[in-house]
């Protein structure tokens, strides 16, 4: 507060009234405080106002909407990887109803920061300034089903190969001799859309076939809405669906029930992301199984590597700033579990 009130001239009674919401204080000054309080990257912690020093013992998972069974597999992965800590582990969710929102983002980083966090697991690629934020704080951050922001690649990040498992969904299509794919994407705010649709793309071009590119909110009724708009009267029927993710799969196939149309004899369907009942529904669904759960173990114990030593500096007198190694990025291959949803 004294660094605040130095920069901005004004008293620290001020800047203690404009930082708490009360009265008594200008529009303008208010602005001042709060814009000049980011830049320093000041923070107040309403628990206590010593709580400098983490307690490392609980970690948040930022996710972006949960609706999506993926998470499920994800947070199994992560509490077992931390259960013998006896960590507490929390979750909060900015995309819900798969509609992202900044501002959610925004006070999900800054109530982390005043409850003093030890460490963040995100499913989402953040903003850079609430990702330096967290840095500023000494709070270790490793990405899951993301890319860290640009510009911020050393960041730790446990993801699967996109561009990898997407050419093998093509090559499998191609092997059944479909030409018309038609593959339903999320939006590129969830960076994984950016190499899943150029892994496609390419095995688009390789075999010659048509491909068409349908982008939709991330969430099941948007899904089925833009999928009632394309296959609406008088409209092709592509010979091969890829649905991007489980909430975009989950709004197609609910379309294509409703339109009476046969899997796979009257188009063929394949999801990305493995869940607990695809092999049981008619027909079982051809999944690209993302092994969700082992990212989760290797993102927890990667994160609880990081505070470990984090807090063995402090005992040494040492600054804990989390230490990253090359090995902390690392990739996940996917496997395509073959069921009849494909026409196999």
């Amino acid at each position: 507060m004294r660094d605040v009130s130095r920069v901005t001239g004004l008293s620290m009674f001020t800047v203690s009234r404009a930082l708490s919401g009360a009265d008594g204080v200008s529009d303008e000054s208010r602005m001042q405080v709060r814009r000049v309080a980011d830049e320093l990257g000041y923070i107040p912690n309403r628990a206590a106002q010593d709580l400098r020093k983490v307690s490392r013992d609980s970690v948040a998972v930022i996710t972006a909407s949960t609706s999506n069974s993926y998470y499920l597999d994800l947070m199994s992965g992560i509490q077992k990887a931390l259960r013998p800590a006896n960590w507490t582990v929390v979750m909060a969710d900015v995309a819900v109803d798969g509609v992202y929102d900044p501002d959610l983002e925004e006070r999900t980083v800054r109530r982390l920061i005043e409850t003093r966090t030890a460490g963040v697991i995100s499913t989402l690629a953040l903003k850079p300034a609430n990702a330096a934020l967290l840095a500023r704080w000494d709070i270790p951050l490793v990405f899951v089903d993301s890319a860290p922001p640009k510009g911020k690649a050393a960041f730790p990040s446990v993801t699967t190969d996109n561009y990898k498992a997407s050419r093998e969904v093509g090559r499998h299509l191609a092997e059944h001799g479909y030409e018309d794919w038609l593959f339903l994407i999320y939006p590129s705010r969830w960076s994984t859309r950016f190499e899943r649709e150029r892994g496609i793309r390419e095995a688009a071009e390789i075999h010659g076939v048509r491909l068409e590119v349908l982008e939709s909110g991330n969430d099941p009724d948007s899904a089925h809405a833009v999928m009632a708009e394309r296959l609406g009267e008088g409209r092709s029927l592509p010979r091969a669906l890829v649905a991007g993710n489980n909430p975009l799969l989950l709004g197609a196939l609910r379309l294509l029930r409703e339109k009476a149309l046969r899997i796979p004899e009257d188009i063929a369907v394949i999801g990305f992301d493995e869940f607990a009942w695809s092999g049981l529904i008619d027909p079982p669904l051809t999944v690209l199984n993302e092994r969700s759960e082992e990212i989760g173990h290797r993102a927890a114990s990667m994160l609880a590597r990081i505070i470990d030593g984090q807090s063995e500096a402090e005992r040494r007198g040492a600054p804990a700033q989390p230490t990253y190694r090359d090995e902390d990025v690392q990739q996940v291959e996917a496997e395509l579990v073959i069921r009849r949803s494909c026409g196999c």
